[in-house]
């Protein structure tokens, strides 16, 4: 286990934020060239199927929203900006703030309306574009945003922001 939370002077246990998608990258390579093993971001495929747990639903806790401020810090219960990882409910396998908090970074490229409406294994995006998918909602997000579902794209060298972070996922050696 590796804490990937910053200190932000309050303690620690705050997501990373505030980093671009090259940044967030440069951060994989960092964690290569310091542990030997290979980070990397998610793929906009891996980061849904870890985000719905095995659920088929709105939310990885159902399709009701008014349940959502159990699990996620968003726009109706958000005190500030983003709060202390893993204070919500996780989801089926473990993992915590998948909805709300921060945005992540996702590796693929983003193309609205893209997403394959026919059932796929492990689907790829586009090979190149101008923007980069971000899943999962933030503390500034409303309950729509927040879906297991929900994306957006942002351009991926400028683009940064408090309410935007990054999920890392540890690659497989063969």
């Amino acid at each position: 286990y590796i804490d990937l939370s910053w200190d932000m002077g309050k303690g620690g246990g705050f997501p990373v934020n505030s980093m671009s998608v090259d940044a967030a990258m440069m951060f994989c390579r960092w964690m290569y060239q310091n542990t030997g093993v290979f980070y990397r971001l998610p793929t906009e495929a891996e980061w849904e199927y870890a985000c719905r747990a095995g659920s088929k639903t709105n939310y990885f806790f159902g399709n009701d929203p008014a349940l959502l401020g159990q699990y996620a810090w968003y726009k109706a219960n958000s005190k500030e900006k983003y709060q202390r990882v893993g204070t919500k409910k996780p989801n089926a396998w473990g993992l915590h703030d998948m909805h709300g908090n921060v945005w992540e970074w996702c590796e693929d490229w983003y193309e609205p309306n893209s997403y394959p409406k026919q059932r796929q294994i492990d689907p790829t995006g586009a090979a190149m574009g101008k923007a980069k998918v971000q899943r999962g909602g933030g503390w500034s997000s409303d309950a729509k945003r927040c879906r297991s579902a929900a994306r957006i794209g942002r351009d991926p060298s400028t683009y940064r922001g408090c309410y935007l972070g990054l999920r890392v996922v540890l690659a497989q050696s063969d």
